[in-house]
């Protein structure tokens, strides 16, 4: 979603209400503030790609995750597959930046290409265009009205199908720190490009922003795009199609994600190019489902369909879970919008496509794309599914069947050939959470894991002892202060010893590395061979599989908790931690700060200030790593072939690194046992299964299961803990040491096992700094408006918005007016995000009102919109905030101006007559106390507090926001001061099931000074449901406190409506009172119960509650029945829109605050 978009739509929503609003209490929340810890000195280079371009197109590259051919979803035998290139330079030299006038090493002209590039398939005919007999026929391709001067002799596609006449590019974006990762990330850019030219035939028309980041932790602090994690890349559909994705110190990885991205490019751009040539309107992508976009990208990321995406699809379909829905629908169905639906099965359904109707069917898709949206009166537009049947002469239903069946074909074949299923693989099956990684103590005796736990995002570390899985202890959650991330989307970040446990946690973008101790003790329990309480043992030691060991009681006692620091060291990240046989030295996988990884050693012994040790030094890529009795064992690509490999090295002698494995496919997940067995896991033909290496470069394949096996680490009595791809999920699971088999592996040839070929590089001499200012990167976000005047004056608001193309300056401008243009409120603000502390500054003019204390001794006699009187502030205001961490901020505001008071002529008409206010001629009286234009100055400070976690459907359901704000003003010359203090907590309690939660809510305010304070109004959907809406004796007063506590049930499990995301049963009790002091707070007390629903539809949410306020012997009740109160806000921001339009002026007030802040704009004057 575009926040700018959002950000205008919000502000245009929310000010028009809050300019006339009083100190208007709504809950509020902390907003949550990125931290920016890292500086980017941004530059840019335009690379070129064709005949303009300088230099020779480079080879084609290997593709290493590629199957071997005939496999299945790998390259047919028939298929040329081109090889790397010779290696020509020492790889093991990581480059120095290149200076201005310097030759790069390489340049355009790439002799060597890395592994993990995309390769064109080279055969008679070029994949990815329509064919030649296919593109001149009128049935498969949209005839396009050309102009005079466009197009081809022959009729053909009116844009370049290759870079033998055409250039394309993209600008190339980078910052000095990642130099290094830059000249090896841009060939890789050049070649992607390329390939993917190759496949589309189509040059892109536009080029476009190609935004780089060294590690993951930077790309998190783009300001670019909205990206939490999981997220590895981002194409932008809108405005400069801007791509932004991290290098993550891993060339292979880093290749397929910008593959995956510049699919993107390639799509997007051919599309709307081939709907603007048919003069079509709208954007055929919105017809195209989310599956095909995606599919279509991973298609041509991974060449085609990878194993671990064979293996996937293959698990949906013969181990599926109909509790859970994960189970295989129809061909065309949208699916659950998750990872293997819409990513990995949309890549088996374009693979079945590609296979089944021909080369380059996808192509035919793309090209035919506007046939979506090009309905009239004699050719109606195409449903996709029509589309589909236009090309392939088949039925929906047809192709839905041939898929099933080409599917099954795969599936099934691989299935019946396995030796090795489920049956014979003891799971564990209690467990919390969905399990992403395993480890387990040398002995076997513990585990560890990490988990995602579904309704809130969290992850969490388990540690327990098999014997006794139920009584499991969670060592530790993320999303909390010091604990920001356990990186679940990157393999393991735990080890554990028999009375010691590490982790890798985040915290403010730079990891830490935390070591425990602890202690463990397991007793059994007689029971005369019965069975424990919570069932069977999922750990069972002896061979028959019967319960021979009685049941245990286990107990956990933790010890001290220390942390090693990174960031002092120069390292940003740590992969795959490892204790020392001896448990006194921890090995890991570390990111430095030039973006490289190598594996390092840090002494456990020698304090918290110890330095780690480098032990490799090359630029290639290190994933995982075991520690043996022989050394370091280690997964790198510094091969000839480019695919991961086994190494070894002994920290004593860091510069004799040993090859163990040479074969052309990855090795992953190694682990040694204590007697110093090494196993590790590879893929065989889409299945990933547990291999050993018995020396001298042997190995042997020991499994042959149907799915995968992950993660192995030792168990007791030679068996070994691992994780199982079974139904969706990979589950913790034993495999005894009796059920290994041997299947000899072929030995690998003597070129496979040739030195590390170069990495290409490219010079990036000449890149320009980047200028936000200039021109050509300014951004001029939506104008939003609206304007109509009649009797009763003119009335019009509009907002208006620009940034630079890295969106770390802003100007904004909002300007509303309220029946005249002496009512005019709005700002013209700048906003710089670049660094840690946001700031901004600009003019303002902003219209308040308040409860005149010189009329408020007339409050009986007058209604309570005849007391309110104007003010209108204006001058300049400036703001910062500096996030103490992801979770906690300061913000400040300091504005310095005018004041100047003022009636609305309605009040002005009834304090005037005395036959209307029933008193006198109080506007002359007011006439006579009106203050004059005043200096005034006002300045406010908050603190925040947010942990909340959120349920998939948006619902708030664990977690703690709490928020304090003093705001304060002076008029200096007239010795008056003002202010008020607020008070915002709340705290959600997850019940297991589903978004079911308990809400804790509570809020405070006061205020102090004279003439110029102003009262609290509250808001009876969100704080006391038992008063109706506008009653101000119960809702107004210059104090108030009040609190909720609710339980909140989702009902979609009985109500389901296609169109709602949320549906949602609340029940609970509100508590508190309003008054101008303690004594008529207390007689205003207010105790209610409440039900009713929540209902979310989109971003909107829709609230009927039911309240019954209970007689607890105060003087008054505010009603003697149950009271309605129905409102309609944004999910995620408590408070309603498009309250009680029409109601008298003054009825709606806001707080003497800043005009904006930075966390956003915040009902209620925050």
């Amino acid at each position: 979603m575009n926040r700018r978009l959002l950000t205008a739509t919000l502000l245009a929503l929310v000010f028009s209400e809050a300019a006339l609003a009083q100190v208007y209490v709504i809950p509020r929340r902390a907003q949550r503030s990125p931290v920016h810890t890292y500086e980017f000195d941004w530059k840019h280079m335009d690379i070129l790609v064709g005949p303009e371009a300088e230099g020779v197109a480079a080879p084609a590259a290997h593709r290493a995750h590629m199957q071997p051919p005939g496999a299945p979803g790998g390259p047919t035998p028939a298929t040329q597959m081109i090889s790397p290139g010779v290696p020509t330079a020492d790889a093991k030299q990581v480059p120095k930046p290149g200076k201005q006038g310097e030759e790069g090493t390489g340049g355009s002209p790439v002799e060597s290409i890395e592994p993990g590039s995309p390769t064109p398939v080279v055969d008679n005919q070029r994949d990815g265009g329509t064919p030649a007999p296919v593109a001149t026929g009128n049935e498969l391709y949209v005839p396009i009205a050309l102009p005079a001067d466009g197009g081809t002799p022959d009729g053909g596609p009116a844009y370049a199908t290759s870079l033998g006449t055409k250039s394309g590019g993209v600008r190339f974006y980078f910052y000095e720190s990642e130099r290094n990762v830059a000249q090896y990330a841009a060939p890789q850019l050049e070649e992607a490009y390329r390939y993917l030219v190759d496949r589309f035939q189509f040059v892109p028309t536009q080029t476009f922003p190609y935004i780089l980041y060294s590690s993951y932790q930077e790309f998190l602090q783009t300001n670019v795009f909205a990206v939490s994690e999981g997220t590895l890349g981002v194409t932008s559909t809108q405005g400069n199609l801007e791509l932004a994705l991290p290098y993550l110190g891993d060339h292979r990885l880093f290749g397929e994600i910008s593959s995956h991205e510049m699919a993107h490019q390639f799509t997007i751009q051919k599309v709307r190019f081939l709907a603007e040539q048919a003069k079509v309107q709208g954007d055929p992508l919105n017809a195209i489902p989310l599956w095909f976009i995606e599919g279509l990208a991973e298609f041509y990321a991974k060449g085609g369909l990878d194993p671990e995406g064979e293996m996937m699809v293959r698990d949906l379909l013969i181990n599926p879970d109909l509790q859970r829905g994960y189970a295989f629908l129809d061909f065309w169905s949208p699916g659950p919008y998750g990872f293997l639906w819409i990513y990995k099965v949309g890549q088996a359904r374009c693979q079945f496509l590609e296979e089944t109707y021909g080369r380059g069917f996808i192509q035919k898709v793309i090209d035919n794309s506007p046939k979506l949206i090009s309905g009239t009166a004699g050719s109606p537009e195409l449903p996709f599914e029509g589309l589909v049947e236009m090309l392939t002469g088949d039925e929906p239903q047809k192709v839905a069947a041939k898929f099933e069946a080409w599917l099954k074909q795969r599936a099934y074949r691989t299935y019946l050939k396995a030796e090795q299923g489920t049956p014979q693989i003891d799971v564990l099956r209690e467990r919390r959470g969905v399990v992403t990684s395993l480890n387990s103590s040398p002995n076997g005796r513990l585990l560890m894991y990490r988990s995602i736990i579904p309704e809130t995002g969290q992850s969490q570390l388990i540690m327990l002892d098999p014997r006794a899985p139920q009584e499991s202890l969670k060592v530790q959650g993320d999303g909390v202060p010091g604990y920001e991330s356990l990186h679940p989307v990157f393999g393991r970040n735990f080890a554990l010893t028999d009375d010691k446990l590490v982790f890798v946690a985040e915290s403010l973008s730079r990891d830490i590395i935390y070591v425990q101790s602890f202690k463990h003790t397991a007793e059994p329990i007689s029971m005369t061979g019965a069975l424990p309480a919570m069932g069977r043992s999922p750990y069972l030691n002896n061979p028959t599989g019967l319960r021979k060991e009685p049941p245990y009681r286990v107990r956990f006692e933790m010890g001290e908790r220390v942390a090693y620091k990174l960031a002092e060291h120069g390292l940003i990240a740590a992969y795959s931690p490892a204790f020392s046989p001896d448990g006194k030295q921890l090995a890991f996988v570390g990111l430095n700060e030039s973006g490289t990884r190598d594996v390092y050693v840090l002494p456990l012994d020698q304090g918290l200030d110890v330095e780690p040790r480098q032990i490799t030094h090359d630029v290639y890529a290190e994933r995982s790593l075991a520690w043996g009795p022989a050394g370091i064992v280690f997964t790198s690509d510094a091969t000839s072939h480019g695919y991961y490999n086994l190494f070894r090295v002994k920290p004593e002698a860091a510069d004799k690194v040993e090859r163990l494995t040479t074969e052309a496919r990855d090795h992953a997940d190694p682990t040694v046992t204590p007697e110093g067995r090494l196993f590790f896991v590879a893929y065989e033909k889409s299945r990933s299964d547990l291999h050993e290496y018995t020396g001298g470069g042997g190995i042997v394949r020991r499994t042959d299961v149907t799915t995968g096996l992950f993660e192995p680490s030792p168990a007791p009595d030679g068996n070994l803990w691992l994780l199982y791809h079974v139904s969706g999920e990979r589950k913790p699971a034993l495999l005894r040491s009796q059920q290994l088999m041997n299947f000899e592996v072929a030995q690998a040839v003597k070129s496979e096992a040739g030195p590390p070929s170069p990495l290409p590089q490219r010079s990036l001499v000449g890149a320009e700094p980047y200028k936000p200012f200039a021109r050509e990167n300014i951004d001029l976000g939506p104008i939003m408006g609206f304007a109509g005047a009649g009797g009763g004056g003119f009335y019009g608001q509009m907002f208006a918005s620009a940034s630079d193309r890295m969106r770390n300056h802003a100007l904004m401008m909002q300007v509303a007016v309220y029946g005249s243009f002496d009512l005019t409120d709005g700002y013209l603000l700048y906003i710089n995000q670049s660094q840690r502390t946001m700031y901004g500054g600009g003019l303002f003019q902003s219209l308040r009102f308040r409860v005149d204390q010189n009329l408020s001794q007339y409050r009986n006699q007058l209604p309570y919109y005849a007391l309110v009187t104007g003010e209108r502030f204006f001058g300049v205001t400036s703001l910062a905030r500096y996030p103490l961490s992801t979770f906690t901020f300061l913000e400040g505001n300091l504005s310095v101006g005018g004041a100047s008071y003022f009636l609305d002529p309605s009040t002005a008409f009834i304090l005037n007559l005395q036959e209307i206010n029933g008193v006198g001629d109080l506007y002359s009286e007011w006439q006579r106390n009106r203050p004059g234009l005043r200096f005034q100055t006002e300045g406010s400070l908050a603190f925040g507090y947010n942990t909340l976690r959120y349920h998939y459907t948006g619902v708030p359901i664990s977690g703690t926001s709490f928020l304090s704000e003093v705001t304060t003003g002076v008029q200096p010359f007239h010795g008056q001061i003002y202010g008020s203090l607020r008070l915002d907590a709340e705290r959600y309690f997850p019940i297991p099931l589903g978004s079911t939660h308990v809400m804790l809510r509570g809020g405070a305010g006061t205020n102090f000074g004279g003439r110029f304070a102003q009262s609290f109004y509250l808001s009876s959907f969100d704080t006391l449901r038992g008063v109706p809406f506008g009653n101000e004796q119960w809702l107004l007063g210059q104090h108030y406190l009040y609190s909720t506590l609710e339980l909140r049930v989702p009902l979609d499990a009985l109500i389901r409506i296609a169109f709602l995301n949320t549906l949602m049963g609340v029940a609970g009790f509100d508590v508190g009172g309003v008054g101008n002091s303690a004594r008529e707070m207390w007689n205003r007390r207010v105790l209610d119960a409440a039900v009713g629903v929540n209902v979310g539809l989109g971003p909107i949410l829709l609230r009927l509650h039911f309240a019954y306020p209970f007689d607890i012997n105060a003087p008054a009740r505010p009603a003697d029945r149950w009271v309605t109160q129905f409102s309609i806000g944004l999910a995620g921001l408590e408070g309603y829109l498009f309250k009680g339009h029409g109601d008298p002026p003054g009825a709606k007030k806001r707080i003497a605050g800043p005009p904006v802040t930075l966390g956003g704009p915040n009902l209620g004057g925050f």
